[in-house]
């Protein structure tokens, strides 16, 4: 886990975290982004539950689309934003369905690029 600084944006790092119940929301550590506006990618090993989230790259100044249902053992490429400048701040912002009942584990790894 990263604790003081941002890992690098080329380099996968490792995330395990908790999706919260009922549209809850969860986020891996920050990774500071090497190419403005570039896609990211996520590895997920793990969804708790049998369960999908939906995932998105976050930063202060701006979102990428949402990435729906994302399950086990699922690669997917993560939208950037042309606010998402090299330099910046950015994480993986997890959310969880409206109607899912239980905060769900999710587990694998991700680059912001």
């Amino acid at each position: 886990m990263m604790t003081s600084a941002a890992m690098a944006g080329t380099s996968y790092s490792k995330y395990n975290t908790t999706v919260g119940r009922f549209n809850g929301n969860g986020y891996t550590d920050y990774q500071t982004k090497a190419t403005s506006g570039a896609n990211g990618y996520i590895k997920s090993t793990k969804v708790g539950g049998d369960y999908v989230v939906d995932v998105r790259m976050n930063s202060s100044s701006g979102n990428g689309s949402w990435v729906r249902d994302l399950d086990d053992n699922d690669n997917r490429s993560l939208s950037g934003s042309a606010k998402m400048k090299k330099g910046c701040s950015v994480r993986a912002h997890f959310s969880n369905d409206w109607n899912t009942p239980v905060a769900v584990q999710v587990i694998g790894q991700w680059k912001s690029n």
